[in-house]
């Protein structure tokens, strides 16, 4: 009998130590970790090679290293535009800080959990993830996460026509960017903030905004880049909508040639009823893959051809515009089908793991159950 208790005595010990050792973590950051951190927002290359060089920290016995270098390396993929098919890594990083007091580090892997959703389409998900990386940013002074957070969530709202929120997010990102003292950060800021405004019909503000993001632009040496000419097409098109037409084709025509929007000077001049030089454009226009754009230019020059000048196009101008707004509506009810088929699988995959887990708990119960008798 004595044999048995000792048995099960150190059987116990096993467990407790085994336990201990599984949950141990490292006092101190890995020096790669630190080095790749360091250079992130600058050189985020950089950094991902630094983190895929390194040995992995083990998930076992370093869980502190192993969760950043997770975090880290989701982090460094996302500032270089790669495709991400699972947000799997991130969510290690996640599960890991979660728990935890570390606000900062709550509130990048929430950032980046909501950055790759929103990237595969869970959109809901994605906007989860925003809000709850906005409540823990605000208890950290790390205002480079803060515009983040804010500036993607400002985005989403935006995209989706949710006007108040989309300002009151993108402000705060603006808000954030002043804080951090980092003009790209204001510039991107003031951007969306403008867009904001046009949505709000608040034009005035709008180009105020832009001229503020433009001079910005200017002071950053990205006067001559496509960047700066797309922030002074966005203006026009603003002139545009307030049926300021010449004003707005004064700014388009000071373009040089090769960043000339010609679909905006092309519809300009139609509004404007200078009916050749907005054929001209308007065709010049259509050397473009983009189906929404030709759409676009195809009404315009349908509306056209009812001139008797061009009626000899109007056929063909018909035919094309059916054509491309058929396009269109097929290309988004496959996006509806896709949507509904990503939450259909993503569902199925939740109830998967609730199952999983619930077979989990009921073999450690009964293997419990059996060592204690």
């Amino acid at each position: 009998m004595k044999q048995i208790i000792y048995a099960v005595i150190i059987l116990h010990s096993i467990l407790i130590n085994s336990g201990c050792n599984g949950n141990k973590t490292a006092d101190k950051l890995m020096p790669e970790l630190e080095q790749a951190e360091k250079v992130m927002f600058d050189h985020p290359d950089s950094s991902l090679h630094i983190l895929e060089s390194m040995e992995i920290p083990s998930s076992r016995t370093d869980k502190e290293n192993h969760a950043l270098w997770c975090l880290l390396t989701s982090q460094a993929k996302v500032k270089q535009l790669m495709k991400i098919s699972s947000d799997s890594l991130v969510r290690i990083a996640y599960d890991y800080y979660k728990p935890t007091n570390n606000a900062r580090r709550k509130a990048m892997s929430a950032l980046y959990m909501g950055n790759i959703n929103y990237n595969l389409g869970h959109i809901e998900e994605a906007m989860k993830y925003y809000l709850e990386g906005k409540s823990e940013v605000e208890k950290t002074e790390d205002y480079k996460t803060g515009y983040l957070i804010m500036s993607s969530l400002g985005k989403l709202y935006l995209y989706r026509n949710l006007t108040d929120y989309a300002l009151e997010s993108c402000t705060k990102a603006y808000d954030y960017a002043v804080r951090d003292s980092n003009l790209r950060y204001q510039m991107g800021a003031l951007q969306y903030l403008a867009r904001c405004y046009c949505i709000s019909n608040k034009l005035p503000k709008a180009i105020e905004s832009y001229q503020r993001c433009s001079a910005i632009a200017a002071e950053l040496g990205l006067k001559n880049t496509d960047y700066y000419y797309d922030i002074q097409r966005e203006i026009a098109l603003v002139y545009t909508n307030s049926h300021k037409i010449e004003k707005s084709l004064s700014i388009l025509q000071s373009f040089p040639i090769e960043y000339r929007p010609f679909s905006l000077i092309g519809k300009n001049y139609f509004h404007l009823g200078k009916l050749d030089s907005a054929f001209y454009y308007l065709n010049k226009a259509l050397n473009t893959d983009n189906i929404y754009t030709k759409a676009s230019i195809y009404e315009y020059l349908y509306r056209l051809s009812e001139n008797p000048k061009y009626n000899q196009y109007l056929k063909t101008y018909c035919d094309s515009l059916l054509f491309y707004n058929d396009s269109i509506i097929a290309i988004d009810k496959g996006k509806q089908i896709i949507a509904y088929k990503e939450k259909y699988n993503n569902e199925k995959l939740i109830t998967e793991k609730q199952k999983l887990e619930l077979e989990k708990a009921n073999i450690t119960y009964w293997w419990m159950f059996t060592v204690v008798i």
